[in-house]
């Protein structure tokens, strides 16, 4: 059975306001279009309702049945020609962006045509949820690859505090005159390595748990048993012992536990400022005056001027150039060769297999890396 007719059976009322949606359109052959006197425009440029070209594939394809060419052609995906109340018209999915096509240039006629196709799309997704989430336990998915960019923001923050903190050391106090503006100088140096810092921090580890959920592939976890939605939601500790199994090897354990010490003083600052439990909190001691409830460990200051004392720089640096050095020369090594490629991960049987071989040698992981840049380069430019 196939998708149309199983969603038929199963939401007779919803299809039936699909259908309701789209009774204005009308399949025709491509070959009716021509000597008509028509417009094209990308879509992305119109004043209208966008839709997103696979949306308009499902909508007039996998639903409608229309008749259409998903050939490979130069440099076009497919072509879905149709008609609407009298008007000739086609989609044409090409390298440069969705192309519309019409024998109009009336502005409340495309307005009108998007507005109702708008409405089938969304239709369309309500019908499409339970077999989206069948292809999600399945392991039926794609997760896209923005590794490259969260990383490059990490090492943003990282760079300008780094840059900051080397301006903080030079700073002098030439005379007594000067003094006063070279307090007021290094505060603000001071809290400009903070913020940066802190932000380095909070880009790194969402750099992090981005990268463990796309490491996944490579894991031996059964998709069907453990969720991937549910993996991808968890925390952080989670996400890190799911998938490189810490508990397992000591070396590695060592290295969580400076992370988490790291990721802690993040989640400080991403939840107000408040530490976790009493930490935040200033008892009232008679005869003494607002104390800590829980007293400090250590005392050691980095930067004295700012309230926020507890931000070390060089040390965050170190933790995490030693945890990355450590998975450089591990068994993840190859893996995570693979996703610095910016590849986007797919969880289906087939293809984790193609990443297992992969990894399993350096010639393995050539021969896949080559076959990966054909395909990209491929269906990047269309050239079919």
């Amino acid at each position: 059975m196939n998708i149309k007719d199983r969603l038929m059976l199963e939401y007779p009322r919803t299809w039936s306001n699909f259908e309701m949606c789209t009774k204005d359109f009308e399949s025709i052959k491509i070959e009716e279009l021509e000597n008509k006197n028509l417009y094209a425009s990308k879509v992305k440029y119109l004043d209208a309702d966008y839709i997103e070209p696979y949306m308009i594939y499902i909508v007039f394809v996998q639903f409608l049945e229309f008749e259409h060419t998903y050939e490979q052609m130069e440099k076009v995906l497919y072509e879905i020609p149709f008609q609407y109340q009298g008007y000739y018209c086609m989609f044409s999915m090409e390298k440069f962006g969705l192309k519309f096509i019409i024998n109009t240039n009336e502005e409340a006629i495309l307005k009108n045509i998007f507005k109702k196709i708008k409405s089938a799309s969304k239709l369309a997704e309500r019908l499409l949820k339970p077999i989206i989430t069948e292809s999600i336990d399945n392991g039926d998915i794609t997760i896209e690859n923005q590794s490259g960019i969260l990383r490059r923001r990490y090492l943003y923050f990282r760079e300008t505090a780094d840059q900051i903190y080397s301006e903080y050391k030079d700073e002098k106090f030439k005379d007594s005159k000067t003094i006063v503006i070279g307090i007021n100088r290094k505060t603000k140096l001071e809290q400009e390595i903070i913020f940066n810092t802190q932000a380095m921090l909070d880009a790194y580890f969402s750099y992090q748990e981005h990268l463990l959920i796309l490491l996944l592939p490579f894991t031996n976890i059964d998709f069907k048993v453990k969720r991937i939605t549910l993996l991808m939601n968890s925390n952080w500790t989670k996400k890190f012992n799911e998938i490189f199994l810490s508990a397992k090897n000591p070396e590695l354990m060592k290295h969580f536990d400076d992370l988490r010490n790291l990721k802690e003083l993040r989640n400080k600052y991403a939840h107000g400022g408040f530490e976790k439990g009493e930490g935040s909190i200033l008892s009232h001691v008679k005869g003494v005056g607002a104390i800590p409830v829980e007293l400090p460990s250590n005392s050691e200051e980095v930067f004295t001027f700012t309230l926020i004392k507890d931000v070390k720089l060089k040390e965050a640096c170190e933790i995490i150039d030693a945890f990355e050095s450590y998975l450089s020369t591990s068994d993840w090594s190859r893996a995570l060769k693979i996703l610095e490629w910016g590849i986007d991960m797919r969880f289906d049987k087939g293809y984790i297999l193609e990443l297992k071989m992969a990894i399993d040698s350096d010639e393995n992981l050539e021969i896949f890396a080559e076959k990966e840049s054909y395909i990209y380069s491929r269906e990047a430019n269309m050239d079919w």
